[in-house]
């Protein structure tokens, strides 16, 4: 090999490493890592996550990590025939310090990556970016993150802190309503989490187990056993306090909240204000009695879709209404839903009224009550219709659907009443929040209507089976023009 005789593997420029790819059966790559500008450097510093995330296949992925161990291998044999000379401990020492230097001076001369032409007119007009358009931003600045920390996962907060503040500083019209900081760091680091899936073996991801306290054969003890405490919170890889203001704003919550007159405008305030700590409570599984004991006015469904407008930048009330006006009448009718109880009921209520707001409302809510059945889902995940909540997942209970005088929508969550509503639309509106807002997952068997419905509130299109394809087909669905 002409690469491994002549120069260092260390040394190779990107063109040398496609070169050696190409030599190596994995022309493939090229493009990838032409894309991702790895170096000779770079790919000695490949590990089994990053490997995954930059090589689609298995099998590539397996004989390059192979290719990588065996020149490793054989320039350890080159370097040290004999006894490897021992490494002192002030070699460590200078060691450590060079990598603590190096880790500390990199944010100091951190410029923002050179974004997509379309980012770029986006924050050239200093236009508010949409949810698709904030995630893209977002995996621009984790992957020239990783670029600067040579491939590691794991940065430190400061360097969140100091990448945050560069975007801010280089486009302030991104900090809106003065907590843009704490939203894009939040997002930021969600992303890294979402790259640097758990993997047990993973030296990089024990080395940060020790770090904060795991031991070599010791198990993650269950749910049942953790007390937690509202005082302290471990998350994940942190310990999240709260501090004597965040416990002051959470006093101040518990004692407004049982007023008959509220303060909504400072109400507002200090939800922005505590928004960063919550989304780690929430994030960190905390349990969601702790977090409504906390922050009992997420409880309220105004505060609930301000807290999904502060993370997705999305109105869902307004959104919502679009979708139940554009839709209710190709779902009630290009739909064989003859024998269903609920259209049968949603009938004979019709024939009862002729007002053109009443009807139309009936159809909205028979709408609502339906999609599940659109797509063959589960609708006891999503609704229930005069009957009791078995479901822990978030779930609407309706009484008397048709009947304006004694209708009744409720929110559930965990099986019990999380707020009334008013009607289907709030009803919906803030069953999607609560997914979000309490980072639930989608519950399998439902997955499909709140793609759906996902889809059409972030104007995004996203993958769907042939068979939901088909259904979109009967209700008039189109997708965004990109």
């Amino acid at each position: 090999m002409v690469y491994l005789q002549d120069t260092a593997m260390e040394t190779w420029s990107v063109d040398q490493v496609c070169s050696w790819l190409v030599e190596k059966n994995l022309g493939e790559l090229v493009h990838r890592f032409q894309e991702e500008e790895v170096s000779g450097a770079a790919l000695l510093a490949l590990n089994d996550r990053m490997v995954q995330q930059l090589v689609k296949k298995i099998g590539h992925q397996a004989v390059l990590m192979d290719l990588i161990k065996k020149y490793k291998q054989k320039s350890q044999e080159l370097k040290s025939p004999g006894e490897t000379a021992p490494v002192t401990q002030a070699e460590r020492n200078v060691r450590h310090i060079l990598a603590r230097n190096k880790a500390l001076q990199w944010t100091k001369s951190y410029v923002l990556p050179e974004f997509p032409y379309d980012v770029k007119c986006m924050l050239a007009e200093q236009k508010c970016p949409d949810h698709s358009m904030r995630i893209r931003i977002i995996e621009f600045l984790q992957a020239d993150m990783t670029k600067y920390l040579e491939g590691s996962l794991y940065p430190s907060t400061q360097q969140y802190n100091d990448v945050v503040n560069a975007l801010l500083q280089a486009h302030p019209f991104l900090d809106e309503d003065g907590c843009g900081f704490f939203l894009w760091k939040r997002a930021l680091k969600d992303r890294f989490k979402y790259v640097r899936r758990p993997i047990e073996d993973d030296e990089q991801v024990m080395r940060n187990k020790y770090k904060f306290g795991h031991r070599r054969g010791q198990t993650r003890k269950s749910l049942a056993d953790i007390r937690f405490e509202i005082k302290t919170v471990q998350i994940k890889e942190e310990a999240v306090c709260l501090d004597p203001e965040v416990d002051e704003h959470i006093n101040w919550f518990q004692q407004e909240y049982v007023k008959t007159e509220k303060d909504w405008r400072e109400i507002d305030k200090r939800m922005s204000q505590t928004l960063e700590i919550r989304r780690k409570l929430i994030g960190g599984r905390t349990p969601l009695k702790d977090i409504l004991k906390m922050f009992p006015f997420l409880q309220c469904p105004y505060q609930l879709f301000r807290e999904f407008q502060l993370l997705t930048r999305t109105d869902i009330c307004k959104k919502t209404r679009h979708i139940l006006e554009s839709y209710s009448e190709n779902i009630l009718t290009s739909l064989s839903l003859v024998d269903n109880p609920i259209y049968i009921a949603l009938q004979e209520k019709m024939k009862q009224h002729t007002d053109e707001d009443m009807l139309k409302h009936m159809k909205m809510t028979a709408t609502c009550l339906l999609l599940p059945d659109v797509f063959g889902e589960d609708s006891s995940l999503f609704v229930i219709v005069n009957d009791k909540v078995q479901v822990s997942t978030p779930v609407l209970e309706v009484k008397n659907p048709f009947n304006m005088d004694i209708c009744e929508f409720s929110l559930y969550l965990e099986k019990e009443r999380l707020t009334k509503v008013d009607d289907c639309i709030t009803a919906l509106a803030a069953l999607i929040a609560s997914f979000h807002v309490f980072g639930i997952e989608c519950p399998r068997r439902l997955s499909q209507t709140l793609n759906f419905l996902e889809t059409l509130i972030f104007d995004v299109p996203s993958p769907y089976s042939p068979s939901m394809k088909e259904k979109e087909k009967e209700v008039g669905f189109q997708h965004p023009v990109t």
